[in-house]
Formats: C-alpha cells, structure tokens, sequence
C-alpha cells in the first residue's frame, strides 16, 4: 500500500513538473490574444534600482510561457465545455448546439442594461451635438451600429434567459432617436432581424461575410441618400465556403485548437492600397487610397469594421479608419478634412456616447437660450471638475453631476464661461461635460446653469 501512494505522489509531482521543465524545449512562444506574451522580468530598473515588481511580472512571464500552455487551455476548456457545459473563460458564455457568445452583452440581452428615459433622451442630445457641429463644417454623418450576436440570435443562449428583466434594447429606440434629430442611420438591426439567415457565426462575436457585406450595402446606402456617391454592391460577386473562420470566441477558450467553422469569402477585385505600414485590419489606424475615385472618409470603428474596410475603402480616393476611443472627432475632422465621417460602434458599447462623447470644443447655444430663465447652480453643487483633457493636449474639459431633484426627463444643462453660454454633453443620467479650447478657459469664471425645458 505504502509503495502504491509513493508512485502515486511521484506521478503527481511528475505531471506538475512538466509544464516547468518542459520550457526548456517546448515553451510557450505564441498566445492566442492578439498581444506579445509577457517578457522575462529584469531584476533591476532602468535608473539601476532594485526591480521590486520582479516577482509578480515573473509570475506573469511563466502563466505565458509553460510548456504545452495552449494545449492545456484547450483541453480544460473542451472538457468543462462538453462534460460540464460551461466555460472556462470569464468573457465568454458557453451557448447551446456549440454557440459561443461575448459576456459583456449579457447586460443588453437581460435588459438590466437598457438605458433608462433620461439616458435615452441623453444620448440623443450628445447625437444631436455631434451632427449640428459636423454640419456646421459641411461633413456629412452617418451612423450604424451592430447589433450583438444574442440581440439576433439568442436562441442558443444558456439558462440567461430566464433572467431577463426587459425584452426592450436600447437599439430598439436608435431609429426613433435619429429620425427626431434626422441623422442618417444605417439600421443593421432591422435589416438582420428579417433574414431568414444566419448572419453572426457561431463561435465569433462577429457576422461572417455574407453579413459583413449586406452591412456594407446598407451603410453605403445610407451614405448615397446623404451624399450622392454611388457604389459598388458586388451582387454579381461570386461567392466560396470553407470551414477556416477561427473565431474570436473561438480561440479564447480554445487557443489555436479550437474546431473551425464554415464561412463564405466573396471573389472581389480590390484597388485600394495602404497609405500607412499597415500590418493587418487589426490595425488601430489606417490610412488607404483608391485611384479613380473621388470623396474622402473618415470612419471610427470597433473590430466589426474588419471585414468592412475592403469593401468601403474602395469607395472613396482616401480613407481614414481608427479604433480610438473616445473619438477625437475636432482634431482627426481638421487634419483629414473628409467629405464624410461614419461612425460604426457595436451594440454593447452603444453606452460610450453618454460616458465619453466625441472631442469637440462646445458649441454655443443660441440667442433663444441665452434669454431663457434656468435654474443657476453653484459650483459646490455639482461636484465641479477641470481638468487637461487626456486625449488631446488643446482642451480642457470640464464636468461635474447636478442634483437630481434640479433635472427632468429632457433638462438640457448648459455652461457658462467668460460669459459665453455653452452647449453641454450629457454624461450618464444627471452629469455634463464639455471641451474648451485651453485659452477659453480660466478655472475661476466658470458660471454653471441648468435650464430646464
């Protein structure tokens, strides 16, 4: 008996060993995300001082690098996922019949994330002030927003279901909120909700390409109807399927032996080519041009305008694409000077437009607004904050919260400095924020009113 638990503890010890001794001739070198692993800690910092974070980055550079890392990853994942049918990653729901979804939309498929009243009314309000200052430089916008894979297709969602709180999206008001301030709105929703396809794949949290380009024809649509440019729509496109998407999802719980799926590839012709040393679509910025055509883009886009940017770059002499959050919309606007901005977000962070709206100086309000009687609040009140703006050096901005007893639904809450009334983006359900050009601004003749309409 003895014997038998000294081989027992030796394998133990044997099969914990592995992963250690094994980097010696199998380390991990590659990871799954779209990052460089960890690098070896140094035991010194660079003014010569001892590294007192050596042993927690040490920790991080072995999680990376074990032998047969991925390989494990993909095991414990396969077995939770078959056995147990849960996963083994915080970011992703394990689904029914093999679908994967991306935990952050669990919030928006309950309906515990549904923007309130006031937080609707607000996001409309920072649209508005968005479109109005875009309009007011003679560039045209245009907005579309995905709807999440669970929004679609929330059929093979686990027991979430029965959580739900309010079947209602906040997507379901989007149409209604841009038809009130007439902003051109590519409604994807509508669109994928009456195919009788699938759109989304399975284990990405992305559409495959069949939807990727009706998302394509749709945005560009909806630019024609505002700007008069025609487009190609590829309908004659001849289409191919193979099973080689490796999805997002996919490879999360999996690494790089996850099982692939089916996808369908479009045989275009593409003339566009990088201004920019772009690597992949992945890239944060990019920069491309397109002989014989005319227009210029600026687009800010998530990961969903992967698959769109060869289809749209084609489109236009030249086009800008970034993934910066939040959009610095005044300084990209004055250095690209572009005909046209779309600004694509995926439904689940739809919320960023009343948490950190796009960079522009505060617009005036008008004389109408001037003359109207508001309550007029003391800084103390509000929480007051300036501050440099962190994303661009010529602003500052500032923000603070009014009580809720002083708002209504549709309060509009107003600032005044040096005299000047101010326009102000609403945060949440009760904060503002406005930029202001640094030599606006003086910290000590900042006048806060709230009018109520």
């Amino acid at each position: 008996m003895k014997k038998i638990q000294i081989i027992f503890i030796s394998l133990c010890m044997l099969v914990c060993l592995i992963p250690f001794a094994g980097m010696a001739f199998f380390p991990t070198e590659k990871t799954a995300e779209n990052r460089r692993p960890a690098e070896f800690p140094s035991l010194t910092t660079q003014d010569g001082a001892l590294n007192t974070e050596f042993f927690s980055g040490f920790d991080r550079w072995f999680n990376e690098h074990f032998a047969f890392r991925n390989e494990l990853v993909a095991a414990d994942s396969k077995l939770l996922g078959t056995v147990f049918g849960s996963s083994a990653e915080d970011q992703v729901i394990y689904g029914t019949d093999g679908w994967l979804y991306y935990a952050s939309t669990l919030e928006d498929y309950t309906g515990s994330g549904c923007m309130t009243e006031r937080e609707r009314f607000n996001l409309k309000h920072n649209l508005e002030i968005t479109l109005d200052w875009a309009k007011d430089r003679g560039v045209a916008l245009v907005l579309t927003v995905p709807p999440n894979k669970n929004t679609l297709y929330g059929d093979h969602m686990p027991y979430y279901d029965s959580m739900i709180a309010d079947p209602a999206h906040t997507l379901d008001y989007l149409p209604e909120i841009c038809g009130e301030i007439n902003l051109p709105y590519a409604d994807l929703y509508a669109l994928f909700k009456n195919e009788s396809e699938t759109l989304y794949l399975k284990r990405d949290s992305h559409w495959n390409g069949k939807g990727a380009l009706l998302a394509y024809n749709c945005i560009m649509e909806r630019t024609k109807e505002t700007l008069g440019i025609d487009y190609e729509d590829y309908s004659d496109a001849a289409a191919t399927r193979a099973k080689d998407a490796d999805g997002d999802l996919n490879r999360m719980l999996y690494t790089f032996y996850g099982e692939k799926e089916m996808d369908i590839h479009y045989d275009i012709e593409q003339r566009y080519s990088y201004i920019t040393d772009t690597e992949s679509v992945e890239d944060a910025w990019i920069q491309t041009k397109t002989s014989g055509k005319t227009g210029s883009l600026l687009i800010f886009r998530d990961s969903f305008g992967n698959t769109l940017l060869p289809y749209i770059a084609d489109q236009f002499e030249s086009a800008c694409f970034t993934k910066e959050s939040p959009y610095r919309l005044q300084k990209l606007v004055t250095e690209q000077k572009p005909d046209l901005v779309i600004i694509e977000k995926v439904e689940r962070n739809l919320r960023d437009f009343i948490t950190e709206p796009p960079i522009i100086s505060a617009p005036e309000a008008s004389s109408a607004w001037q003359s109207d009687q508001g309550i007029r609040l003391e800084k103390e009140q509000l929480d007051l904050r300036i501050e440099d703006c962190p994303y661009d050096p010529s602003m500052i901005r500032v923000s603070g919260d009014v009580p809720e007893e002083f708002l209504h639904t549709e309060s509009e809450i107003l600032v005044q400095v040096n005299g000047t009334l101010h326009r102000t983006y609403h945060i949440n359900a009760n904060g503002f924020m406005v930029y202001l050009e640094r030599d606006e601004m003086k910290e000590d003749s900042a006048d806060i009113r709230v009018l109520v309409r």
